[in-house]
């Protein structure tokens, strides 16, 4: 997700916001300000109706983001890496990088939200509670009222048991330790939140076209991204199946093309990317050190005009940017450093001597090698 607003930083964790939170938040505030607040109190002012309806939009995040960072906290405490957490319009994402290690770990991580849920649902009841035994205003018992009931529904929605709904997680992990394969669980999880997906994507199409409910489409659209999630996860399960104890090594292209930091652009395409069947140059300092990576999509983004005088090091991804691995290191353990800032490449190195480079190619050659080996003996039986 791009256009990230940094918003703070909680126990080495960025809490960022998508400016997609921000229509989910105006929805929100729309719908108390002129639905709910009307009927429980009648004749509130329309700026008093709107500042009570934004705060409590706000409120609702803000136990989002305490759900989203109950995950990640007590991930961190089972030796997991968080990344961040991002709110965004269909809620907050924990970015949780590695591997959930144990069924125990993902039971845990995945209880510990909707825990946190009901404690924020039942502190907005009982402060509702306590606010109308002392004869405050109805407009502050309504908002903390709306805001118990949809963290209520929050809850309920969230425990589903369907991937990827925290109810959905808590199955996997639960399965998993029954039956000791992750890859069947997740399987098991993965259908069930494709149902659920399909079904209130049913139930979207019906409440638009035969009721002419607008609200129908928002169905729609979270069922359309849970499906999506859902057969991600489980894409990313075969990935890791297939993929479980592999080394680097194995998977890496060795010896790969380098060129020197000093080589004017047109000249790198010229003697290298003409004349090699590679995308992707490791880039070498004048001491020999290799200092950078150099891709044909950093290429393009130079201008024609500039190809004569720009140099390979001043178009590269700084070393320090790049993910290396030694060719004895999992394959599964580099996966997670792979990311944008490099294309998706990693450099390996044997000590201080490049020996091969992993890109997205090796790694979908490697997948349809693995694919193919667990689909060989069905295919014999």
């Amino acid at each position: 997700m791009k256009q990230r607003i940094p918003i703070v930083r909680i126990a080495g964790i960025r809490i960022q916001a998508h400016w997609s939170v921000l229509v989910i938040c105006a929805l929100l505030a729309w719908g108390l300000a002129e639905g709910v607040i009307p009927t429980a109190v009648p004749g509130t002012s329309g700026p008093v109706r709107w500042l009570t309806a934004v705060g409590a939009a706000v409120l609702l995040i803000a136990s989002l983001t305490v759900h989203e960072l109950a995950h990640s906290l007590v991930a961190q405490r089972r030796g997991i890496a968080v990344d961040d957490i991002t709110l965004w319009v269909f809620g907050g994402v924990s970015h949780i990088r590695g591997d959930w290690g144990s069924a125990r770990t993902e039971v845990l991580v995945a209880v510990v939200g909707p825990a946190t849920t009901l404690v924020l649902t039942g502190v907005f009841y009982s402060i509702a509670l306590a606010l109308s035994a002392a004869g405050a205003p109805v407009l502050a018992v309504v908002a903390l009222g709306w805001l118990a009931a949809a963290n209520l529904m929050l809850l309920v929605f969230n425990l589903v048991p369907a991937f990827p709904l925290d109810g959905g997680r808590i199955l996997r992990g639960l399965l998993w330790a029954r039956h000791g394969d992750r890859t069947r669980a997740t399987a098991a999880a993965a259908r069930g939140g494709r149902v659920f997906a399909f079904v209130l994507i049913g139930l979207g199409l019906l409440d638009f076209f035969v009721y002419g409910d607008i609200g129908g489409i928002w169905l729609v659209f979270i069922g359309w991204f849970l499906d999506t999630a859902a057969r991600g996860e489980q894409q990313g399960e075969t990935m890791h199946h297939v993929l479980e104890g592999v080394k680097v090594g194995e998977v890496m292209s060795p010896n790969p093309v380098v060129v020197p930091s000093w080589t004017t652009v047109d000249r790198l395409i010229e003697q290298y990317a003409m004349r090699h069947h590679f995308t992707t140059f490791p880039t070498q300092a004048i001491d020999g050190r290799i200092d950078g990576l150099v891709t044909l999509q950093g290429i393009k983004r130079v201008p024609a005009r500039e190809r004569s005088t720009r140099h390979a090091g001043e178009i590269a991804t700084p070393l320090a940017h790049v993910p290396v691995a030694a060719p004895t290191d999992l394959l599964t353990d580099l996966l997670a450093k792979l990311g944008p800032p490099s294309d998706g490449r990693a450099l390996v190195f044997d000590g201080d001597q490049l020996v091969g480079i992993v890109s997205p190619s090796d790694l979908a050659r490697w997948l349809q090698l693995g694919q193919l080996m667990l689909t060989e003996p069905r295919a014999a039986a």
